[in-house]
């Protein structure tokens, strides 16, 4: 044997090479008959075996298997039985099992030869994890090995599959060699969000020499609200946080997924630097002022994440005009926003008009001009035109939904959603609130702002992910255009170059842009329906592997890569953070509980060392006003903010506390002197 260690040996021979005129061995797949052995009954599709060519060892996915007898027809076995299934067989016939092979790569004898040839008629064996290895390109890998899922092959050691990492080269992830993600997948069994959450958090952990980013977009409820939470806690640290988990039906990890994060080489924990960007609740734009990002309180956003103690990750979405007017576009139907409409919106941005006040200013000049004159035109705009801009803008605030104020937008050294980014930052865009065109003005205002950003170099990161879902909304196929499908489009072909990495998912694939889909080194499918496999998009699939898409479980997914030949199937675990409406029911707001409030805050600044006990925190704010701790609280997080906190936090909140008590006190001893006086009277 050329290459032992590519063979499991130890379970022996599970098949034999067979060749015949109408299906011979080519180079690039194989047929082989299976024994009736224990370990060759594992074998299914997706697993990976091993063979001998000429002076070389050809590794291969199994697909396509086949039973057959002798029989010619279906008709002799009728007649064999006389059309009557109750009677026994006067011998067994003969029936055997055929899998096809697909090469993936083949390992000759030669180190700097590659090979192409057929196998030859022999022993196939299932692969080791060290033939996968060399067969999925890892040698040729030009960047990190960035886990991406794990492959469960037959070969059964005391009852668990040998398990073997499935990596995609870093370059062709996140460039420059290639670069992009996509996942296709039926909405919400295909796991398409928490599977991209994996690949960022394996990336993160992976590629430690570049500081590297990502952006996503929650549309949906509190799904990507609490990442920075733990998928579960130690009951000894901490108690009472352990407590709301267990009431929230929030359960651990189950063994087996701590031992793929293990096979993986992935630790369990939550994303430690990450910022929520909201927008303002309708109604709380803040008047005809300037208005200070700083000053804007996380209850005056629309987000799920506003719990008193959990919000100092949480900061706000706000514009004002000048803002928007870039993207007048995405605003306005198509059938307004003509060209002499869009000519109007250049001549604002041109004066320049800042505020919805500069706006109004701007047009009551200009029909004061009107009724002055008998012209029909102020500064080669006809008044038709300028009364239809009118009376569309009367309605942006409302249409710009908690995202445009009237005044102007002051952010000082506020964050602001686009941004320069932190190493490891996980940046969440809460629109789950808005629909309809608030939610594309922001993913468009967002994402362009970021591609300015990676071309003049103020990305603050070497690599960026943004990850968009829906892609086929974004970035369409067919003629239709928009500023946010060309930037998507742009990010897809140049974007590896300027650091930006494209993670798009979708339910039908065939409907995204082919260019965005076709730059994409990576793909991921997990269960896709029928309608959809119909396409040409999925004509490189084999019958079988089509079949399989339309019944994958949940967690199980078809990778194909730039370095494999043939796609592999693979499984993640779950996220190791907390997802979804565990978030609220556990770190929600609790009203009138200002102890669970001083608890959350007191969590979030300790890194060393347990956080007090809940019991504690209640003893030493009994008698003081709710609005007093509330006060010495929000002390605490002001100085930790500025980056003046004090080593133990929780001891200058009690300090805080106390000092903010004292008036109160002084009153109280007061009476106390001014009712024994009168009693003494």
């Amino acid at each position: 044997m050329l290459h032992d260690h590519f063979l499991d040996k130890e379970l022996g021979p599970i098949g034999r090479v067979v060749t015949s005129e109408d299906s011979p061995a080519t180079a690039h797949e194989f047929f082989f008959w299976t024994a009736e052995t224990e370990a060759a009954q594992n074998l299914d599709i997706g697993h990976i075996v091993a063979a001998e060519a000429e002076d070389a060892t050809a590794v291969a996915v199994l697909d396509d298997p086949r039973r057959y007898s002798d029989l010619q027809s279906f008709l002799d076995d009728f007649y064999a039985y006389d059309g009557d299934p109750a009677l026994e067989a006067l011998s067994e016939r003969v029936e055997i099992l055929v899998f096809k092979a697909r090469v993936l790569a083949t390992k000759h004898r030669h180190e700097k030869k590659k090979s192409k040839r057929p196998v030859r008629t022999g022993p196939v064996f299932f692969a080791t994890s060290a033939a996968i290895e060399y067969a999925l390109g890892t040698d040729d890998f030009a960047g990190h090995k960035i886990p991406m899922l794990l492959h469960e092959n037959g070969n059964e050691k005391d009852g668990s599959p040998q398990r073997t990492p499935l990596f995609v080269d870093g370059d062709y992830l996140l460039g420059p060699e290639a670069g992009h993600l996509n996942i296709t997948g039926m909405s919400g069994l295909s796991t398409k969000t928490s599977h991209a959450l994996f690949t960022i958090a394996s990336t993160f952990q992976t590629v430690k020499d570049k500081k590297v980013a990502a952006l996503m977009f929650n549309v949906k409820g509190a799904d990507l609200l609490f990442l920075d939470k733990p998928v579960e806690v130690d009951s000894e640290k901490d108690p009472e946080l352990a407590e709301r988990y267990k009431k929230a039906n929030q359960k651990g990890l189950p063994p087996e997924d701590r031992e793929m994060y293990e096979s993986l080489g992935l630790e369990i924990k939550p994303f430690e630097n990450l910022r929520i960007f909201a927008p303002l609740a309708f109604g709380k734009d803040g008047g005809d002022g300037m208005v200070h990002a700083a000053d804007l309180r996380t209850k005056d956003l629309n987000t799920l994440r506003n719990a008193r103690g959990e919000d100092t990750c949480v900061h706000p979405i706000v514009w004002d005009l000048e803002d928007v007017l870039p993207h007048a576009g995405r605003i306005f139907d198509p059938t307004d926003y003509d060209d002499k409409f869009k000519g109007f919106v250049e001549y604002l941005r041109s004066v320049p008009v800042r505020t919805m006040r500069g706006f109004h200013s701007q047009l009551d000049e200009a029909f004061e001009y009107f009724e002055e004159s008998d012209s029909s035109y102020w500064n080669g705009h006809h008044q038709a035109t300028i009364a239809k801009v009118r009376n569309r803008f009367g309605v942006l605030p409302s249409k710009c939904a908690g995202l445009l104020v009237h005044g102007r937008v002051e952010y000082g050294d506020s964050p602001q959603v686009d941004g320069p980014f932190q190493d490891r930052e996980m940046r969440v865009v809460d629109i789950s609130h808005l629909s309809g065109v608030p939610q594309d003005l922001v993913v468009t205002k967002v994402i362009n702002s970021v591609w300015e950003m990676a071309e003049q170099g103020r990305l603050g990161v070497d690599k960026l992910v943004i990850f968009v879902d829906e892609l086929n909304k974004y970035a369409p196929s067919g003629s239709k255009t928009s500023s946010l499908k060309d930037t998507l489009v742009d990010i897809s072909a140049r974007g590896r170059h300027l650091n930006l990495t494209l993670f798009g998912a979708q339910q039908f694939r065939s409907k995204v842009d082919d260019e965005v889909v076709g730059n994409a080194a990576t793909s991921l499918y997990g269960r896709i329906g029928d309608e959809e496999l119909t396409n040409s998009s999925y004509r490189s699939f084999s019958g079988t592997t089509r079949e399989e898409l339309l019944q994958l479980e949940k967690g199980r997914l078809l990778l194909r890569h730039a370095h494999y030949a043939v796609p592999v199937f693979g499984t993640f675990p779950r996220p190791m953070v907390l997802m979804g409406k565990q978030g609220t029911d556990i770190f929600g707001e609790r009203k009138g509980d200002a102890a669970t409030s001083v608890l959350a805050v007191m969590r979030g600044l300790i890194k060393t060392g347990k956080p007090p006990a809940i019991t504690a925190i209640r003893g030493d704010i009994e008698g003081v006003p709710e609005e007093q701790v509330y006060e010495a609280l929000d002390a605490v997080q002001a100085a930790h903010r500025t980056g003046h906190g004090a080593a133990d936090p929780y001891k200058n909140f009690r300090w805080n506390l106390t000092r903010n008590n004292r008036p109160a006190r002084r009153r109280e001893s007061s009476q106390i002197l001014s009712g024994l006086d009168r009693m003494r009277d």
